[in-house]
């Protein structure tokens, strides 16, 4: 993929989500769906076969910061992978986040992929929901997502 397929590729999917500025991820880097900020960085020189994501989950309390910083291990035990995301707190914000490597964006189509940032998005509500309350999980978390152009690997945790 090239800087002007990941261009296309990125107001496409904007137009999928009925996002009015169809160039907010080529000039800004970010996107909101249900006011949950999504990051997609793209580097043709470096990296032209993925696409990073970055969903943010939500500030920290301080008072739930350890119980929140072993939550999210414990996600990343569960799920761990680079394709099914993982948990981590984000070195400048201090924010929780889940991060994605989108591997082989070229064979993503817009609608795919602005299906994965609903779910991503999803993901980050539920865990908004469960994760700040006390600092731990409520499990099950519904969190089915399949990892794209990979294994198509799928996992639920319960």
């Amino acid at each position: 993929m090239n800087q002007q397929q990941y261009s296309e590729l990125c107001r496409s999917t904007c137009l999928a989500l009925e996002i009015s500025d169809t160039e907010c991820l080529t000039n800004e880097g970010f996107l909101f769906i249900d006011d949950i900020r999504i990051q997609m960085m793209f580097d043709d020189v470096f990296s032209n076969d993925c696409i990073l994501c970055i969903i943010d989950i939500g500030e920290i309390p301080s008072f739930l910061k350890e119980k929140i910083f072993e939550s999210l291990l414990m996600l990343n035990f569960l799920t761990g992978g680079k394709t099914t995301g993982v948990y981590a707190i984000d070195p400048i914000s201090q924010r929780a986040s889940f991060v994605v490597t989108l591997i082989n964006p070229d064979s993503l189509s817009a609608s795919d992929l602005a299906d994965l940032l609903r779910r991503y998005a999803n993901r980050s509500l539920q865990l908004q929901k469960t994760l700040f309350k006390n600092g731990e999980l409520s499990l099950p978390l519904d969190s089915d997502v399949e990892a794209p152009n990979s294994l198509n690997v799928k996992f639920h945790l319960a």
